[in-house]
């Protein structure tokens, strides 16, 4: 059985099929009409084989101008397929920038807008792909480039014993700086394989966000930043989540803020308790315009547009993101442009150990 690839050479046939069927059935319920009625209509023989001639010359003609026809009316309806056939195979080699030129306002045209908007997307991605490329070496050459520079220092030793701590001091920033790299890379592919597991249990998460803010004190010095825990609760608040997670989306949160704060400005945490932990981070940083807010979630995004031109991967407000979504709970942003920005983000109250005792 022969197989037809082509939808044009099947819509084609499809056409001509039907009106050959057609033209067949008509001549021959007219030859029995006239067959049975040749007496009647006082026709001999001779004269309804003229017309019989008459009537498949006709036919031969209608065909021939109807298939004409057809061939056009086949060749405009399959056109945008066929376009888009093409445009695909130039996406499928990397020109992004192709778009399909559909004119139609049919399911067809519909199907192209659709076909745009995915190639528009595509670009995009390539595009925050190459930019993610060019920040990790960027990101990763700098660190190294430093500690290379300072090890060759050390083994000559030009560096005074009294400077050799702060040198060593920053030889360690830049190795956790590659580290924290690493661990994001490798969780976004943990996250993209579906393998980004989480294990909650109670915990203090008050406490943790304390720890957080210590941890980052070399930070907020090295900017002269104002940072402060801002919480009205008389007790600690405990949570149940996975709290080597959470302190990642912290850390994450506060090292965003701290990355787009001016020198000597402020960052506030908020941490109150409601019906869940409500935990927020506030800067006073350019801020995110509103047609960004949503773009910022993506990876590999970098906010360029929607604040300034700093360095980054894009890959850590993702990684908040999706450690938040597998916690089953959101985060929300609030932002204006030239006031700062706001994260915010909630996560399920632990039960106290006497409620837990008591109901047992």
């Amino acid at each position: 059985m022969i197989k037809i690839k082509s939808i044009f050479v099947k819509l084609f046939l499809t056409y001509i099929a039907i009106l050959i069927v057609s033209h067949l059935v008509f001549a021959v319920a007219s030859y029995l009409l006239f067959q049975n009625n040749l007496t009647n209509m006082h026709l001999n023989p001779e004269g309804f084989n003229q017309m019989k001639y008459l009537f498949i010359s006709s036919s031969i003609i209608s065909i021939t101008i109807t298939g004409i026809f057809t061939y056009y009316l086949t060749k405009r309806i399959t056109a945008p397929l066929r376009e888009m056939n093409r445009v695909a195979l130039l996406i499928a080699r990397g020109e992004f920038n192709q778009r399909v030129n559909i004119r139609t306002s049919d399911e067809l045209g519909e199907l192209g807008e659709t076909f745009n908007y995915m190639a528009h997307e595509l670009a995009s991605t390539d595009q925050m792909r190459k930019d993610f490329v060019a920040n990790v070496s960027h990101d990763l050459r700098s660190p190294l480039t430093s500690i290379h520079g300072f090890a060759s220092a050390f083994l000559d030793d030009k560096i005074p014993n009294a400077r050799k701590r702060h040198y060593f001091t920053i030889m360690k920033e830049q190795t956790e700086r590659m580290i924290k790299l690493v661990n994001d890379l490798l969780d976004m592919s943990q996250i993209e394989s579906g393998q980004l597991e989480i294990h909650p249990v109670r915990f203090n998460l008050s406490e943790l966000v304390r720890l957080v803010m210590a941890r980052m004190e070399t930070e907020f010095e090295n900017k002269k930043l104002n940072v402060g825990l801002i919480s009205d609760e008389v007790e600690d608040i405990y949570v149940y989540a996975d709290p080597d997670r959470i302190d990642q989306v912290i850390v994450n949160l506060i090292q965003n803020a701290v990355h787009y704060s001016k020198h000597e400005s402020s960052i506030e945490v908020f941490l109150k308790k409601e019906h869940q932990a409500v935990v927020s981070i506030r800067d006073y940083g350019p801020g995110i315009s509103q047609e960004n807010i949503q773009s910022i979630w993506k990876r590999f995004y970098k906010v360029d547009k929607a604040r300034t031109k700093k360095a980054g991967t894009g890959l850590g407000l993702s990684i908040v993101k999706h450690i938040l979504v597998l916690h089953q709970t959101d985060i929300q942003v609030e932002s204006e442009v030239g006031r700062g920005t706001t994260f915010t983000f909630t996560l399920p109250l632990a039960m106290n150990k006497s409620n837990k005792h008591g109901n047992a």
